[in-house]
C-alpha cells in the first residue's frame, strides 16, 4: 500500500529537513492544497513541490534594502509597484510557480487564478532573486531560462549575498535578446526606471566575511 508523504508547512518541519533545497514530487493539486499554509516560502516546477530553506538574515536584509530601493524608483511611477516574495508569479506554458525575493509589475497587475481564492501574476517587468547556496544552481540553471520566456519581464536583477556581485539581465528592444552586465564594487550603480540604484545601499548593514 502506497503511503502519502507528509508534506512540512511550518517553519519547525522545514528547519528539521535541514538547509538545503527540498524536492518533493507531487501534482499541481497538491501544491495547491498546501502552498496558502506554508510558512516560508514554496514553488512548483517540473512535477515537484520545491520547498526553500529558512532565510539568512543577510538574505532578508538585502531582500528589505532592495524592496526601499526600488519602490524609491518607482514612486513617482503611478502603473509601478512592488512585490514581496508572497505574490507568486505563474509560467503557464510550463505550469511553474515561482516565488522570486521581490517583483516589479509595470501597469495593472495580470493574475492567474491558481484556484478560487489563490492567484498568481502573470505579468512581472522586473524579477529579483537573492542567491544563496542553497538556490544558486536553481535560480540560476532552472529558473533564469523560464523567466527570459515571460513576455513582459525587461529585467531580471541577481544578487549575491557572500560578496558584493550583481548581475543585472535586460532585454533588448522588446526581442528574445537578453544582455547581462556584471556589478562588483560598491560604487557601482544600474537603473530601474531611470533612477541610479548603488550597490551600497543593496548592501548596506551587510558585514561580509573576510576572505582567506
Amino acid at each position: 500500500m502506497e503511503v502519502a508523504v507528509k508534506i512540512p508547512t511550518t517553519i519547525k518541519e522545514r528547519a528539521e529537513l535541514g538547509d538545503a533545497l527540498v524536492r518533493i514530487p507531487a501534482t499541481w493539486e497538491e501544491y495547491l492544497d498546501i502552498v496558502e499554509d506554508c510558512e516560508f516560502p514554496t514553488e512548483y516546477d517540473n512535477n515537484e513541490i520545491i520547498l526553500m530553506s529558512i532565510a539568512s538574515d543577510p538574505h532578508e536584509t538585502i531582500v528589505a534594502n532592495i524592496i526601499t530601493r526600488l519602490n524609491l524608483a518607482v514612486d513617482d511611477q503611478m502603473d509601478m509597484s512592488v512585490k514581496g516574495s508572497k505574490r507568486h508569479i505563474f509560467i503557464p506554458e510550463y505550469t511553474k510557480d515561482y516565488a522570486p525575493d521581490v517583483h516589479v509589475v509595470k501597469g495593472q497587475p495580470i493574475t492567474h487564478t491558481l484556484r478560487k481564492g489563490l492567484t498568481a501574476n502573470l505579468n512581472p517587468w522586473l524579477v529579483v532573486e537573492v542567491l544563496s547556496p542553497s538556490t544558486y544552481k536553481r535560480d540560476t540553471k532552472e529558473k533564469l531560462p523560464r523567466y527570459k520566456k515571460i513576455p513582459s519581464l525587461q529585467h531580471i536583477i541577481y544578487i549575491e549575498q557572500e560578496y558584493p556581485f550583481v548581475t543585472v539581465y535586460n532585454r533588448v528592444r522588446d526581442s528574445d535578446v537578453w544582455e547581462n552586465i556584471d556589478y562588483d564594487k560598491m560604487k557601482d550603480y544600474f537603473l530601474v526606471a531611470g533612477k541610479k540604484i548603488y550597490l551600497k545601499d543593496i548592501y548596506k548593514k551587510i558585514i561580509f566575511k573576510e576572505a582567506g
